[in-house]
């Protein structure tokens, strides 16, 4: 009888440590979500750093696709993106660059960040080596957001 009563209790307890295991597991992976976070959407534009440039860089954040505008440069178009939330107002984002022109198409991985209307950006292997030098470059001109690009605009000395 209580060898009886010990093995149901050991099946619960096998049972409840597989039920725990899966929804952790299932609980991680729906952390990524498909496409770009809504809070980052929109057209975001650099000042200019030369008088060569005739606009400083564009970002444009769409819903399923991040593009890349510099002057006399191709497009670099990003596609087939995910995030993952790291932490307030910053994002893991990763997806596919398509080729156009001479930019080779290659795995898109990088962390953006939003503070107010400024809009930044790093390379992954970047933040993950240090959080606060990653933005360091974007920090003396970040992209603003805007609804119209502005062609000659202010130069910044870097």
């Amino acid at each position: 009888m209580k060898i009886h009563k010990f093995f149901k209790i050991v099946v619960l307890m096998m049972v409840s440590f597989v039920a725990v295991s899966v929804s952790t597991i299932s609980a991680h992976a729906s952390s990524w979500h498909k496409g770009t976070p809504k809070e980052l959407r929109g057209t975001y534009q650099m000042k200019r750093t030369s008088d060569v440039q005739g606009f400083g860089a564009v970002f444009k954040i769409k819903k399923n696709s991040f593009v890349l505008s510099l002057s006399d440069w191709p497009l670099m178009i990003n596609t087939k993106l995910k995030y993952k939330k790291l932490s307030a107002h910053t994002y893991r984002v990763v997806g596919r660059t398509k080729h156009n022109g001479y930019i080779l198409a290659h795995k898109y991985e990088s962390v953006w960040y939003r503070q107010g209307k400024k809009f930044m950006y790093a390379p992954y292997s970047d933040y993950k080596k240090d959080k606060v030098k990653a933005f360091k470059y974007l920090r003396k001109n970040p992209p603003i957001k805007t609804k119209h690009i502005k062609n000659l605009g202010p130069i910044i000395h870097m």
